[in-house]
């Protein structure tokens, strides 16, 4: 049986919106009813390209009438556009979440089954077309990744109630409580989304708070991510990968080599991308990471947004859209090409431990092996375009802020013993020894077993030193998402 599991996601968007501003009726229709999957496709591969190219494009508005010489009217013209653009996007996040308020408020004292599932798939709706207007306003990566993040563990939450509902089955008291966590902070964002709003009303322009300070951050920036620094304990759900975001460390460990010029980490990215056609500097980023921006594109027509950290001159984040149309690539091919990119980037006995097949993109978590260990605190994510082989998304974040050097040991449990663990009515899949990123930032090495029991997927984590039960997770499948070996 390969290590490798495979899921895929569909994301359905349709729903209207009203705002109004300064007595002027806005109406926006993000999709309408018969939207079809290749729209939606199209939309979702350039999710992160747009969120990236708008903030660059807040940036540089300003620029443009100097260097194009374009007029004083048509530079107030180009402003103009970019900020009604950032007012759609921001009054349909704000419709979306006072429809998730509205339908959670709802579901909270109902109780016929079908009408929780009706208002559970609304919420699930709304929270993927807030994931869209969320992209489409001009933050940097990590408050995109934080807000997305966000909706993406509403989403996942409810679709999964819906889902066993529509089963036969009804919310238990944890589950209803933690569904009354989910609305008091969906309620507490609606507010603080409204209060916002109203300063919009007053003259508040996003586009003139959407530049850098010299901590790096933006007013604007500033304002969305303590919105979305909201605390509900979601019960662990594997949806990318088991521990596909842990952090166990609080500060950047993995970072090596002497600080690059920006003309070096160009070299660097011009080494890694042999096809490109165009390779610009765009600006410098401030912060947990410092790292030089460029916009490349190639000669398939794939537009990148590359960041090289200015300690090492290693690539960080690649962030594109690949192109439409059929596979060419196996998915044999896709994954060594991932395998190669990430060991060239420095992680060296990577294996990929888990996929993901959307459309034509491959997914992929890499992680290093020592001494025969999996080590998940060290995860690489790659994104392949199947349709010509390039890599258009990567991220190494947790690679560089977890790795370190470490002195591992297997322990005296035996793969046997650990297997034995397991509960007879269970069928148990595989076993592996991996390093298990825990509660209060802990590390602990484990046998892993997984294992399945009434089509359900499970993983137990079991110490190798001392035998005890470190963790026990459950794959979730929703008829949106579903988790495949």
């Amino acid at each position: 049986m390969n290590d490798e599991k495979t899921k895929s996601l569909e994301i359905d968007t349709n729903f209207e919106v009203k705002n109004e501003k300064n007595g002027q009726n806005y109406t926006n229709f993000a999709k309408n009813e018969e939207i079809s999957k290749k729209n939606i496709k199209k939309k979702n591969k350039t999710i992160k390209a747009l969120a990236i190219a708008t903030s660059i494009l807040a940036l540089s508005t300003i620029g443009l009438g100097v260097a194009y010489g374009i007029t004083q009217a048509q530079s107030d013209s180009l402003r103009y556009d970019l900020e009604n653009v950032y007012e759609k996007n921001f009054y349909n996040l704000l419709d979306s979440v006072n429809t998730a308020e509205n339908d959670l408020s709802k579901v909270l004292v109902s109780s016929g089954s079908s009408y929780q599932t009706k208002l559970l798939n609304s919420v699930a709706k709304a929270s993927n077309e807030a994931q869209i207007s969320v992209a489409g306003l001009p933050l940097t990566q990590s408050d995109i990744s934080d807000m997305v993040r966000m909706v993406n563990q509403i989403y996942g939450y409810t679709s999964t109630l819906s889902d066993k509902i529509a089963k036969g089955g009804t919310l238990s008291e944890s589950e209803l409580a933690t569904l009354e966590e989910v609305y008091q902070n969906v309620l507490t964002l609606k507010n603080e989304l409204n209060s916002f709003a109203r300063k919009m009303q007053e003259g508040y322009s996003i586009l003139d708070e959407s530049t850098f300070n010299d901590d790096g951050t933006t007013n604007f920036t500033n304002i969305i991510s303590q919105m979305s620094d909201l605390d509900v304990k979601y019960p662990t759900m594997i949806y990318d990968g088991p521990f596909s975001d842990s952090v166990v460390n609080s500060e950047v460990k993995g970072l090596t080599g002497a600080n690059v010029s920006q003309e070096e980490a160009k070299t660097k990215i011009e080494k890694h991308f042999k096809n490109l056609t165009t390779l610009s500097y765009q600006d410098t980023t401030k912060g947990k990471f410092e790292t030089y921006n460029f916009r490349a594109e190639n000669s398939n027509n794939e537009t990148l947004y590359i960041q090289v950290t200015k300690i090492g001159g290693h690539i960080l984040t690649v962030s594109g859209a690949g192109k439409s149309g059929a596979s060419t690539v196996s998915e044999d091919n896709a994954k060594k090409i991932a395998l190669e990119f990430a060991k060239n980037n420095g992680v060296e006995n990577g294996q990929v431990v888990w996929s993901d097949s959307l459309y034509e993109d491959l997914y992929l978590n890499i992680a290093p092996v020592q001494n025969g260990i999996v080590l998940y605190p060290d995860l690489v994510k790659v994104k392949i375009d199947m349709t010509s082989g390039t890599v258009v998304g990567y991220d190494a974040t947790t690679y560089f802020t977890n790795h370190t050097a470490r002195s591992l040991s297997k322990g005296s449990l035996t793969k046997a013993e650990a297997e034995a663990k397991i509960p007879s009515a269970f069928t148990i899949v595989q076993s592996r020894v991996v390093l298990s990123p825990l509660d209060y930032n802990r590390e602990v090495v484990c046998y892993e077993v997984e294992a399945t029991k009434d089509d359900n997927t499970y993983y137990f984590y079991f110490n190798t030193e001392d035998g005890g039960t470190e963790n026990i997770l459950k794959v979730i499948k929703t008829d949106n998402g579903s988790l495949l070996m």
